[in-house]
């Protein structure tokens, strides 16, 4: 069971074909459930054990979900499968699926967040290309703001309104800025919120600031009928995951465009890296059939139609991430080294079995923020460091 978008789904279908003709004593349906509903439909396949047999889960649920033993433990398959060797893949893949040691999920759809740019609107403003100006060194949030605030241009007879950048605005997404300026989410044990803290309350009020003092950035009201998006032409950078790349292939013809990593902060330029779990149900009543499938979907000829080929994620596999047909493009991006770049410095998100419960009330605190509707940068992200401590406090409940 999946979810995706359909040129992703198009070609999992193709691989679940070519697992079928290759191993005849295992049938493989793919069941497609659209993004939206699939959380809940898969919490409750698995809390009545109708799952099937393997199924990806998102990993800001895995945790939750591991901790209640909806999946098998894959340890003893991995030591019985003499061609699964660890080290064949990014360190960060085998830790997102590890539990207390034993591995529960294979990594898939995996890669880090990087800045998405309108070369063409660039070029126009005279600025240097982003990736460029970050090969040398010089690619910061200073630097960005400048670049942000040069692409904002009023409407003229001839051309549209444009903004310098959608900002970062949700949990995840700022969390390479607060670590850029020196700050983290939560303390090493997650048991604090640190979002109040002067480094964090730093980074997210030059956020803020540039969409509430500097006007680089639409408004919620301005984006929220969606007359700002990158691929609309009217935006000149946006942070995503690799996978817009197919997305943006597939619907942007008007302008040229490329990506770069995020930019680099006082203390560090780290990413973020994220992943989903390829998990095989507890309730299976073929392990040994699933596991030979997962293996399948994550090899080397899988992650090269699916990440060499669509661009669709990064690809767990070293190899096939180091490969001419990853790093070659023949069409945007071509920058296919800022993705390697964005793993190799990447950092996790604090995401366990929690993650849910405090981020959504921090994420209260944040749209006032960034819609300027607060007090002070300060006072709210203590408030919303509050709110989640008082949460992290409480026993778990589901």
């Amino acid at each position: 069971m999946a979810w995706g978008n359909p040129q992703q789904l198009g070609v999992e279908q193709q691989l679940c074909d070519v697992f079928n003709r290759e191993n005849p004593d295992v049938h493989v349906s793919l069941l497609r459930v659209p993004g939206s509903a699939y959380r809940s439909k898969a919490i409750v396949m698995l809390a009545t054990g109708t799952a099937p047999d393997v199924l990806r889960i998102d990993h800001y649920d895995f945790p939750a979900l591991q901790e209640r033993e909806y999946f098998n433990d894959l340890t003893p398959f991995v030591s019985r499968d003499p061609s699964f060797r660890s080290s064949d893949f990014w360190p960060q893949t085998i830790e997102e699926g590890t539990v207390q040691g034993r591995l529960y999920g294979l990594n898939v759809l995996f890669g880090g967040i990087l800045v998405y740019y309108n070369r063409t609107l660039m070029r126009r403003a005279g600025l240097e290309d982003p990736y460029a100006v970050y090969k040398r060194g010089a690619w910061t949030w200073d630097e960005f703001r400048r670049y942000a605030i040069a692409l904002t241009k009023p409407a003229t007879a001839t051309e549209p309104e444009t903004f310098g950048a959608l900002i970062p605005t949700t949990v995840p997404v700022i969390a390479p800025i607060v670590w850029g300026y020196g700050g983290d989410l939560l303390t090493p044990d997650h048991k604090r919120c640190l979002l109040g803290e002067p480094p964090a309350v730093a980074a997210l009020k030059f956020l803020a600031d540039l969409r509430n003092v500097d006007h680089a950035a639409p408004t919620v009201s301005e984006t929220g009928n969606s007359a700002y998006v990158f691929e609309g032409g009217k935006i000149g950078m946006v942070f995503d995951f690799m996978g817009m790349a197919p997305r943006y292939r597939s619907v942007v013809k008007s302008f040229d465009w490329d990506v770069a990593p995020i930019p680099r902060g006082p203390v560090t330029g780290a990413s973020l890296v994220k992943g989903n779990q390829l998990v095989m149900a507890s309730c299976t009543k073929n392990p040994g059939a699933a596991w030979r499938f997962m293996r399948f979907l994550t090899g080397v000829d899988a992650e090269n139609l699916l990440y060499a080929k669509l661009r669709r994620c990064f690809p767990t596999r070293v190899s096939v991430a180091e490969s001419s047909a990853y790093l070659e493009a023949d069409a945007p991006p071509f920058h296919m080294r800022a993705f390697i770049d964005a793993v190799k410095t990447g950092r996790p998100l604090p995401i366990d079995d929690r993650w849910a419960e405090w981020t959504t009330a921090v994420q209260a605190h944040l749209d006032q923020l960034f819609a300027g509707r607060s007090p002070s940068a300060q006072w709210e992200l203590s408030a919303a460091a509050r709110d989640a401590d008082k949460i992290l406090a409480r026993e778990p409940g589901w």
